[in-house]
């Protein structure tokens, strides 16, 4: 016995086989519907008539007296011959004798069937065995006298048979044009999908440019296939971006490696005195820090993307905070020719991570003052807006161009100018991920030479809610 499984039946062949069943068994339903309706309107018909003849016979009874037997049954006889085609037969009990009209073997056995069975005006439908069923009515007469009149019921089932013949050979043949009708429509109606397969089966990792066809139509499927080009869109975005960080992360960090081997082959290249050596021991030290704020940048990052980024809820000054962040940026600023300023009056209570708060202005703070030459002027804001908290950082810098402002916040991203004074390119996106971790937004604004603005809005403590809780993809 082979041990491979059948294949199982596709979505077209499903399609066809439940249309056709459920076409199947709408016609059997139908079917019985019309053959039980057809057969009471024949039933009735009969009855009827039975009713109508019984009628006349017992006013034709009634007009003869006892001597007028013989032209009494002369009469029942015209009558059963003008409906000897519809099986009339006429069985007429008196006391002493029983009149059987037409005189047949069949006629015999129905008024022999009926002695015994009580009279009264009653429809019965009996069964002969070699006569076949027949319509009776049991109608009293005056006396002792009864007029008993059965109608052969052939007719009626030659009716039934000949219309269920018909109806069955109609009901195989629609059924069997609509399997063929099926399988043609549901394989047009699927033709967008097989078209999908084909496409998704050329899909590589390194290839996604391809799309899925969409017919216009407007239906489920045109939808589905517009929903998965969306994904497919932001899947191929998501791709180029990791072969773009890859590729950005392995070049940050090749250059420092490259320094600090290049640092020391030139030391070891000869005998060298003491100084020199610590000379070398420093520079390797500057890069040892690049390298410790590269690596920890990406980790941070990769631990955001992956939701695994724990950012505590408390209750923060961002006021007080930022003061703490100009104090710490002033010697600097002072040492660089900058002119440092800060105005963080009153309280701003927000709800965040104070760690990540204080990162986000110190990184700020320090691209403002890295990219301000001297004589030019840094300045950091803090107030509120309604319900938002807003932090803002000004210089008179060297500016963003307009082509690359709407890039900065990307990883690795760096104008040329910010190439030029180092820095891993890094910083911004940081600063993205924990304003949108708190449930906040960040601008920037710039003209290049004429410096940039950084703008962060946040969620008063008013309305957000105080408790600890771990943030899933930068939202809680």
């Amino acid at each position: 016995m082979s041990s491979a499984k059948s294949r199982p039946l596709g979505l077209r062949a499903k399609l066809t086989a439940w249309s056709s069943l459920v076409l199947g068994a709408s016609l059997a339903a139908g079917f019985a519907w019309v053959h039980h309706g057809l057969r009471s309107v024949l039933e009735a018909r009969d009855d009827a008539f039975l009713y109508r003849k019984a009628a006349e016979l017992s006013a034709v009874v009634r007009d003869y007296t006892p001597e007028g037997s013989e032209a009494l049954e002369a009469e029942i006889r015209r009558e059963v011959l003008a409906y000897q085609s519809e099986g009339l037969v006429v069985v007429l009990r008196e006391p002493g004798r029983v009149f059987v009209a037409p005189e047949t073997e069949q006629s015999r056995g129905l008024a022999r069937r009926l002695e015994g069975i009580g009279s009264g005006a009653t429809l019965e439908t009996l069964a002969l065995p070699a006569s076949g069923r027949y319509r009776v009515l049991r109608a009293g007469l005056a006396g002792d006298a009864s007029l008993d009149l059965g109608l052969s019921l052939a007719e009626t089932e030659s009716t039934l048979a000949q219309f269920d013949r018909r109806v069955a050979f109609g009901g195989l043949f629609f059924l069997g044009l609509s399997v063929v009708g099926g399988a043609f429509l549901s394989r047009q109606a699927l033709r967008p999908v097989a078209q999908s397969i084909q496409t998704a089966k050329r899909l590589e990792p390194s290839n996604l440019s391809e799309r899925l066809p969409r017919t216009g139509a407007g239906d489920e499927l045109d939808e589905l296939a517009g929903t998965i080009n969306e994904l497919l869109d932001r899947l191929a975005a998501y791709h180029g971006q990791i072969i773009r960080f890859t590729a950005d992360a392995s070049h940050e960090l090749r250059s420092p490696l490259g320094a600090m081997r290049a640092a020391v082959e030139v030391a070891l290249g000869q005998p060298r005195e003491p100084g020199e050596y610590r000379e070398v021991l420093a520079s390797l030290g500057e890069q040892c820090e690049r390298l410790t704020a590269l690596v920890n940048g990406l980790l941070l990052l990769a631990r955001a993307d992956a939701g695994e980024m724990p950012l505590r809820r408390e209750p923060v000054d961002l006021s007080a905070l930022a003061s703490d962040v100009a104090e710490m940026y002033e010697p600097l600023a002072e040492e660089r020719g900058v002119r440092f300023r800060s105005e963080c009056g009153s309280p701003v209570p927000v709800l965040g991570d104070s760690g990540r708060l204080r990162q986000l202005v110190t990184n700020l703070v320090d691209n403002a003052i890295k990219f301000t030459e001297p004589g030019g002027s840094v300045t950091l804001r803090v107030g509120g807006a309604g319900d938002q908290a807003r932090l803002v950082v000004e210089d008179t810098g060297v500016g963003i161009a307009p082509d690359h402002l709407p890039h900065v916040f990307e990883r690795f991203y760096q104008a040329d100018s910010a190439r030029s004074l180092g820095g891993s390119g890094l910083g911004l996106s940081i600063c993205r991920w924990i304003v949108e971790a708190h449930g906040g937004s960040v601008e920037a604004t710039s003209r290049s030479g004429s410096g940039s603005a950084f703008v962060v809005s946040l969620p008063r403590a008013a309305a957000a809610p105080e408790k600890n809780l771990v943030l899933r993809n930068g939202h809680a």
